[in-house]
């Protein structure tokens, strides 16, 4: 019977891609450590989070997948969801593809308190006093924490399969052994408490210094640029349909360092004014952007409230794909250009009356030709992860949306 398996690759919107793809370039750079003469390939979304395939030069292969979990509290029990999905995950790629595959599941929390489920009580499994399952799990042992195993993740398989066109392989789990589940949980590596992505960027400038290519090229100073071009090949590459072509390998990596090291490669610094993004107080104002025009302009047409919107959720999601301090300091300069403009202008006309819809629209355009211009001068001296015209409206509709802008003043 031929079979196949559900797909859980999410494309590239997936939650943590950016640990996901700092991972990427964390592992590429381990194997780098181990010899002049590996070849390692990575990629994000690639059967899972993030996929490792190396080869030590003497014929010698193996190859890696890794879930990547990033949250700022949350921490895990082998009853998470997010731990029964990767495990599901893993058993369907080593039935589907082959059991040489090792696996690994990394998170910056940690691991939590099982709790006892209707599952379990009908399974008449009582957990263990003062013991966590995953602990027994990261332990390797398995005798007392198998059972557990077992009913988890067969009824989590069941349940993940249901409805579903895929066959998937629940007849042949059913009948492992003892022994053919812990040859199967032997090959994960469990990684807790990890660095987040702003850890691991601090690490990953080590990596880079630590380097054999480090010394080939002169990129003193230009690590952040070597890790960000590599982020950006691996974001670029992510939106190819095919697989194959989102790895990038060992040459890739070669050739960032001689762009940065021969300065082809941009190597604009970073606009420092991010800090003041940072602890700029938030003004107050709850209202949406269609709030705010219709305050001025009664008769605005709503339904082009829909049009802002999607433009509003798409530059969001592009926002979050950006470094937080490039962003940060992307939108205080669209920010301070804009806040002059509705000081010299905007704030005089709607301080006695209303206006008519067509003046709004020309407050807008006028926002974003002085936000485009002023991002263009300094981007002369700084690099910004926008400036196309697009980009800056559908930030500056952003901007108005959360409390930032306004086209008046509230006392």
């Amino acid at each position: 019977m031929e079979r196949n398996i559900i797909s859980r690759t999410v494309g590239e919107q997936s939650k943590g891609e950016r640990l996901q793809r700092l991972r990427a370039i964390q592992l590429i750079f381990e194997e780098l450590e181990k010899s002049p003469n590996i070849s390692v390939l990575v990629a994000c979304e690639y059967i899972e989070d993030v996929y490792m395939n190396t080869n030590d030069g003497n014929g010698e292969s193996s190859e890696y997948l890794e879930s990547d979990k990033s949250y700022e509290s949350k921490c895990f029990s082998i009853n998470s969801d997010e731990v029964k999905n990767s495990l599901v995950s893993f058993l369907d790629v080593s039935l589907h593809i082959g059991k040489h595959i090792r696996y690994g599941f990394y998170t910056n929390t940690g691991i939590t308190n099982e709790r006892t489920t209707k599952l379990l009580k009908d399974n008449q499994l009582e957990l263990p006093e003062n013991v966590l399952l995953m602990n027994l799990l990261i332990e390797k042992k398995y005798q007392e924490v198998l059972p557990f195993i077992k009913c988890i993740l067969i009824d989590d398989y069941k349940k993940q399969y249901l409805g579903k066109n895929e066959t998937g392989y629940l007849d042949l789990i059913e009948k492992y052994t003892d022994d053919m589940w812990i040859q199967f949980l032997e090959r994960i590596d469990w990684k807790f408490n990890q660095e987040d992505e702003n850890q691991l960027e601090e690490a990953l400038l080590l990596k880079v210094k630590s380097c054999r290519l480090y010394n080939t090229v002169s990129v003193s100073g230009k690590e952040q640029y070597i890790i960000d071009a590599l982020d950006k090949e691996l974001e670029k590459r992510q939106a190819y349909k095919d697989p194959f072509h989102r790895l990038i390998n060992t040459d890739t990596v070669k050739t960032k360092f001689l762009e940065i090291g021969n300065n082809v490669a941009s190597t604009k610094p970073l606009d420092p004014c991010y800090e003041d993004w940072e602890s700029m107080e938030k003004p107050f104002d709850v209202r949406n952007i269609n709030d705010k025009i219709k305050a001025v302009s009664p008769d605005y047409d709503e339904t082009t409230f829909e049009i802002f919107a999607r433009k509003i959720g798409s530059i969001e999601k592009q926002l979050l794909r950006v470094q937080p301090q490039e962003r940060g300091a992307y939108l205080y300069r669209v920010f301070e250009a804009c806040e002059e403009q509705l000081l010299r202008v905007v704030y005089k006309q709607t301080r006695q009356s209303t206006v008519e819809p067509p003046v709004v629209d020309d407050w807008i355009d006028m926002l974003v030709r002085v936000a485009a211009a002023h991002l263009g001068d300094w981007g002369k001296d700084y690099r910004y992860p926008f400036q196309s015209e697009n980009a800056v409206r559908d930030t500056i509709y952003e901007l108005i949306n959360s409390c930032y802008l306004a086209f008046d003043r509230r006392n």
